[in-house]
């Protein structure tokens, strides 16, 4: 069985029976489902913007690499949720902005909007409706289904720009060690970082093909990501 999204437990496809009534309710706590989770799915259209203030790393899986935001420096603990479930970095994840609504396929041509069904914010009582009387889908819909399909080019974007650089073999695998005030450390292994080195030992040909598919600004956006470990509340050290 295929594993769920992380934050969702449970996916049903929006229809327009049986979401009829069905509305959005604003929550007093929009990113507390993110609250204990240390890293979050990252996007190359926003390393630009998360590189402010949060370190940029990649998993190696068997069969992709998928970017990181580090969020917190310890499991299952989130620095930038705060107590009232409010984001206070300086850019909210496209991730975590998505929720509760996610992308489907039926086939190359048709794809679906799902909700985690499991959603404490979808009910009939208050807030923005999904569909009107008649069936149709609601502006506030329509900017969902806008947003989903956004998020779906996007991630298919940052899977052939993953794809090209572990093709280059510009990975390199990082431990990031955490060094506590009281002088206890601890660390995380498992990352991997862009390798400034490999990447400047590229030929000029391979680092013009880079810039012209526009990957140079992401990768240097998570290079300069590496220094924002401090910010997170503790000094860290990312080791080669």
């Amino acid at each position: 069985m295929t594993p769920l999204p992380l934050f969702y437990s449970s996916i049903a496809v929006l229809d327009r029976d049986t979401h009829r009534q069905s509305r959005l309710a604003p929550t007093a706590a929009p990113y507390a489902f993110a609250a204990r989770s240390h890293v979050l799915p990252a996007l190359m259209a926003e390393f630009a913007a998360g590189c402010r203030d949060m370190p940029i790393l990649f998993l190696e899986e068997q069969d992709s690499v998928s970017p990181l935001f580090m969020v917190g420096m310890r499991s299952g603990e989130n620095g930038l949720v705060d107590a009232d479930g409010r984001w206070r970095g300086l850019h909210a994840p496209a991730y975590l902005r998505r929720y509760p609504f996610i992308g489907g396929e039926v086939s190359a041509q048709q794809q679906i909007v799902c909700i985690d069904g499991g959603f404490a914010g979808l009910q009939e009582s208050e807030g923005e409706r999904l569909f009107t009387e008649e069936g149709e889908p609601t502006e506030a819909l329509q900017r969902v289904v806008a947003f989903v399909a956004e998020y779906a080019e996007a991630a298919k974007a940052t899977a052939a720009f993953t794809a090209a650089l572990k093709a280059l073999d510009l990975f390199q695998t990082i431990t990031v060690e955490i060094r506590s005030p009281d002088g206890s450390s601890s660390s995380f292994s498992g990352f991997s970082a862009i390798s400034e080195e490999r990447l400047n030992a590229q030929p000029d040909e391979t680092l013009l093909d880079l810039k012209h598919k526009g990957y140079l600004a992401p990768i240097y956006a998570h290079l300069i990501s590496l220094a924002n470990f401090a910010l997170l509340g503790e000094r860290a050290v990312p080791r080669a």
